[in-house]
């Protein structure tokens, strides 16, 4: 048997940590954000709303610190089935939060929508830290504006200004994030930049696309399912579908002679592959669920609503 002083144990490692809540009306920046405080492309982003459906965490390491940002949808009012198990994802954020960060996008007029946000921040019981996104475009007017109206709700909240595609301005946010949060035991491996698995995240890079090159409405009736995912050969092949509500979204994924469809997985499979480091061999398929977005089961089905 062993001696006491034989036997060693490795320790958990330890410093400044905490869950920071991403909140914000859609097309804040949130997802930019993460993206820019984790150096990789992580959250699919767009200039279109409602591009993040649901929760996502993101894990930045250092030598004295492990942040985990919760990534949550825009907060927007609630209509369908999918927007219900939109508000669920930021609930659960908020609940498992420590400190909620608020964006604003000073270069909007304040609305409805960022009434909501305040609310919610407000009530949440967290402290908040309010960060003025795109300071490279708005102007002391828009800012002023903004200010004014967050102050109203959240009048004692400590303001910091922003551009969130740039590191050296993100790079003051988490300065003071790891002055705010506490000390304590790190949850995950430093080699980590979040919990979900890789063909959850390259979902998401498929409906990127789809969010870049379809218009208006189309890229949110689509329901991306990776039906798929074996590696071998230092290769992974993918089988994603992507469900569709309207038989008359067809012809225009697919485009005419197949052009819009071999488009999206040209640039898809480049992203994925990017994510992955690996060969990515992807096929997609069409399948038409009608008003999937209003179904809850099949909401359940493909892990958007409890």
């Amino acid at each position: 048997m062993p001696t006491d002083a034989s036997v060693s144990f490795d320790l958990p490692e330890k410093g400044k940590t905490g869950f920071v809540a991403l909140l914000g009306r859609p097309n804040t920046g949130k997802s930019t954000l993460l993206n820019t405080l984790l150096g990789c492309h992580l959250a699919a982003v767009s200039n279109k709303p409602q591009t993040t459906r649901k929760r996502l965490l993101g894990i930045y390491n250092d030598a004295d610190s492990q942040i985990l940002f919760l990534d949550a949808p825009g907060v927007h009012g609630s209509k369908i089935a999918i927007d219900e198990a939109m508000s669920q994802s930021v609930e659960r954020v908020l609940e498992d939060a420590d400190l909620v960060a608020c964006l604003v996008d000073p270069t909007r007029e304040p609305g409805e929508e960022d009434g909501m946000v305040a609310v919610l921040a407000g009530r949440c019981g967290k402290p908040v830290l309010l960060l003025f996104n795109k300071m490279d475009l708005a102007t002391p007017e828009q800012l002023k504006l903004s200010l004014l109206f967050y102050r109203q709700s959240l009048p004692t909240a400590e303001c910091l200004f922003l551009t969130a595609t740039e590191a050296e301005s993100v790079g003051k946010l988490l300065q003071r994030l790891k002055e705010l949060l506490p000390e304590g035991v790190f949850l995950f491996d430093r080699e980590n930049i979040t919990d979900v698995y890789e063909r959850d995240v390259a979902c998401e890079l498929i409906r990127e696309v789809l969010l870049e090159e379809l218009q208006q409405e189309i890229p949110h009736s689509i329901a991306v399912v990776i039906q798929s995912w074996k590696v071998s050969d230092h290769r992974i092949r993918i089988d994603a579908v992507l469900n569709l509500e309207r038989e008359a979204h067809k012809g225009i994924i697919i485009g005419q002679e197949g052009r819009m469809i071999k488009k999206i997985k040209r640039l898809a499979t480049k992203k994925i592959a990017e994510f992955c480091d690996q060969k990515i061999d992807l096929s997609l398929f069409l399948k038409i669920v009608p008003n999937w977005r209003k179904q809850k089961q099949f909401l359940k089905e493909i892990h958007l609503l409890e």
